[in-house]
């Protein structure tokens, strides 16, 4: 198997691993508790300056949308889902700007996705209030007291965010870390033979 394979194959299998961690959330109730932003920071991370850096949790993303439509109704949801995929977008540029892998540097980096990732959501449920209609009605008055309304009911939702942001990129970068040094031992073993 050569190189390109074997990351088809990896990314493949973060596609697959955001898409149910996401769908388990979803049908728990346990909202905003997915691998999304951490597969988006791995990826800027792990796969910089390449195109499937930011196709990888897109993928995830539209898939677990479709999912959601498919069975909930609720899948495409209007003007603020645009907010949505632009922070996975941005999280995955955030990613790109890490020099060296670190646990410190993975904390940091994860929680600094997860309030970008707060902050434009919130902001693009506010901003859907513009483009208001029957079928979808503004939430929050447009008004900065609106805005901070909006924010503040934010909220509950960002611990979850945080949480998972934290442990799936500890899990990401951790289980990444040990492939790469095994990897690296079985390619130094096999050489010396």
């Amino acid at each position: 198997m050569n190189n390109s394979q074997k990351t088809f194959l990896f990314c493949t299998a973060l596609v697959v691993f955001a898409v149910v961690t996401r769908i388990v959330s979803i049908e728990n109730e346990w909202f905003n508790f997915a691998s999304l932003g951490a597969i988006s920071l791995f990826s800027g991370v792990v796969f910089k300056n390449k195109p499937y850096a930011i196709l990888l949790p897109l993928v995830a993303f539209l898939v677990s949308d479709v999912y959601v439509e498919l069975t909930k109704g609720y899948g495409f949801y209007g003007v603020s889902q645009f907010f949505v995929y632009g922070s996975m977008l941005l999280i995955v540029l955030l990613g790109s700007l890490m020099k060296r892998v670190s646990a410190l540097n993975v904390l940091g980096f994860s929680v600094a996705g997860s309030v970008l990732f707060f902050l434009l959501t919130n902001f693009g449920t506010w901003f859907a209030g513009y483009f208001a209609s029957a079928q979808m009605p503004a939430l929050y008055p447009m008004t900065f007291s609106g805005l901070m309304t909006c924010m503040e009911m934010g909220i509950p939702f960002y611990r979850n965010t945080l949480i998972s942001d934290m442990l799936f990129s500890g899990v990401l970068f951790g289980a990444y870390a040990l492939f790469t040094s095994v990897y690296k031992s079985n390619t130094v073993s096999a050489t010396a033979n």
